[in-house]
């Protein structure tokens, strides 16, 4: 399994979100979609799940719709996971 499967499947959303908006570029809703779909929409339950978490993180200002995809909001931190050093990236 690789590790971006593997943080989706284990890690909170909302955290995964922060994770995939850490570069400035962000990422957009149907590659964010494409990875829960591939994951059994863990911990979101469909797409429609997924795009209201994305909207409600928007409004607490973690992240903002841009350029046709979600990048870093003035609230934006660094995912716990990321932090914690949970993961290593080869």
């Amino acid at each position: 399994m690789g590790v971006i499967k593997e943080i989706v499947l284990n890690e909170e959303p909302e955290e995964v979100i922060l994770f995939f908006t850490k570069p400035e570029l962000g990422i957009s809703l149907p590659q964010l979609d494409r990875f829960y779909n591939m994951a059994g929409w863990a911990h979101v339950g469909d797409n429609m799940g997924l795009l209201n978490l994305v909207r409600n993180m928007r409004d607490a200002g973690y992240v903002e719709f841009s350029g046709g995809g979600i990048v870093r909001g003035a609230n934006w931190r660094e995912p716990i996971f990321m932090v914690e050093g949970k993961y290593t990236f080869d």
